[in-house]
């Protein structure tokens, strides 16, 4: 995780209390903007510990469309593990195009949100838009808010972040699974020693076996290993044949020609 400014630890009232913080997540802009910047999944336990570092978390909500959108869908079980309040917000065709009502719905809820709790002084706003940006000025200097934009770096809105303030401005890259294509190249060479068939999606699959990845981002993984060793297969380090096993034809991988066995020995 990479921040401007992070703290040690939950921030103490006046009082010898400990502070509250309220977290409100944009999911939706974070996910996009982390894949296409670093092909990388956002982690939401990852904005519960820097939320928590300004104080107790008395409300935790994440927004998008969890039930439309087929890509942020399967997000909402990791979402629910780290506590959060998955709100799903609405798309509606304007003009023969979709309208998303995420920003929307979320600053209704920040509204709503300040004047219900007053006594909650730190809210950490999870998104990069810039449309933001009046709302979180007005929490700031109207109502006395500490307002903690955290997003994606490189994607966070000059205007948001002016807003906040510099000292408030968290950055993060998310969880990335990066696949060596030599430690790849050696692992396949090693199986096929051991083992006569490989298949394809066994091979791919006993290689994220072997990078212990949590399980909530195994399915990412494995389409980057997929996505690897296809690579390979086009350089022609790996060649797809097809034999027969136990009279069943069956489609394996090898490593091929010489060229391969110089390399590695």
């Amino acid at each position: 995780m990479e921040g401007r400014r992070i703290f040690d630890g939950g921030l103490k009232g006046g009082d010898g209390l400990e502070t509250k913080v309220a977290i409100f997540v944009d999911y939706e802009n974070l996910f996009y903007s982390m894949h296409n910047k670093f092909q990388a999944q956002p982690d939401p336990m990852e904005f519960i510990r820097i939320a928590r570092q300004y104080g107790q978390i008395i409300t935790a909500r994440a927004y998008g469309d969890f039930e439309k959108n087929p890509y942020i869908k399967n997000e909402v079980p990791k979402l629910r593990a780290a506590s959060f309040e998955v709100v799903h917000t609405r798309v509606e065709m304007v003009g023969g195009r979709e309208k998303s009502y995420t920003d929307f719905k979320i600053v209704e809820d920040l509204f709503v949100f300040k004047e219900e709790n007053r006594d909650v002084e730190n809210i950490v706003l999870a998104t990069g838009d810039g449309h933001f940006s009046n709302i979180v000025a007005r929490m700031k200097i109207r109502d006395g808010k500490r307002v903690i934009v955290v997003g994606v770096k490189g994607s966070i809105s000059r205007e948001l972040q002016m807003a906040a303030g510099r000292d408030n401005v968290v950055e993060i890259t998310g969880f990335r699974c990066a696949v060596d294509p030599e430690d790849l190249k050696r692992f396949i060479l090693a199986q096929e020693e051991r083992y006569r068939y490989l298949t394809f999606i066994r091979t791919a699959q006993a290689y994220l076996e072997k990078m212990k990845i949590p399980g909530e981002y195994r399915s990412c993984c494995l389409r980057k290993i997929i996505v690897a060793m296809n690579g390979l297969i086009n350089e022609g380090y790996l060649e797809q044949v097809r034999v027969m096993r136990n009279d069943v034809p069956v489609n394996v991988i090898k490593v091929a020609g010489q060229k391969n066995m110089e390399n590695y020995g």
